[in-house]
């Protein structure tokens, strides 16, 4: 087996490092901004590819602050000239993934569920992670709802799931 070594710099933000990142991250955060901004984003893959390749290759740190690292960014835009998009850029983490249907065995009952889904959002919140990647809800739902397969109760305890999931982000945001 071949195994490659990821150049990339560690990201840090409070006391959370963040390893796993990559250039659709980027292209997020540049879109985000240009969106908040009303403007479009001409070369947005170019720039976030470089930004990448400057932490590959030319960062000298191990250990990025997400600060510093937005403060470039911003830098760079205004450079370029694209004032707007820099002054709408937001720290925004990589998206940290949570596994609903790992948490639904754990608390199956949907009341103890939710409890401690909202207490772990809420201390990856106070750690400084703010971007959420959801998976297995379907299977989720089946546990909360106490079925082996699709029936309206489980689409009713989905349809719950992703109500919850969307409050609490915006609560975030």
């Amino acid at each position: 087996m071949i195994a490659f070594k990821n150049s990339l710099p560690l990201l840090q933000t409070g006391y959370c490092v963040i390893s796993d990142y990559g250039v659709e991250w980027i292209e997020r955060v540049l879109q985000d901004a240009a969106d908040r901004a009303g403007v479009r984003i001409p070369f947005r893959d170019e720039i976030a590819r470089a930004v990448l390749l400057y932490l590959e290759r030319e960062c000298p740190l191990r250990a990025v602050p997400l600060e510093y690292l937005f403060d470039r960014i911003r830098r760079m835009l205004y450079e370029v000239g694209l004032p707007l998009i820099a002054q709408n850029l937001k720290l925004l983490t990589p998206a940290v993934d949570i596994e609903l249907d790992a948490l639904a065995c754990q608390q199956d009952l949907p009341l103890f569920f939710y409890t401690e889904l909202g207490k772990r959002l809420a201390e990856l919140r106070k750690l400084g992670l703010n971007s959420y990647n959801f998976s297995g809800k379907k299977q989720c739902s089946l546990l909360l709802g106490a079925r082996r397969r699709a029936c309206p109760t489980q689409q009713r305890a989905l349809e719950e799931l992703d109500a919850f999931l969307s409050h609490t982000q915006a609560q975030a945001g």
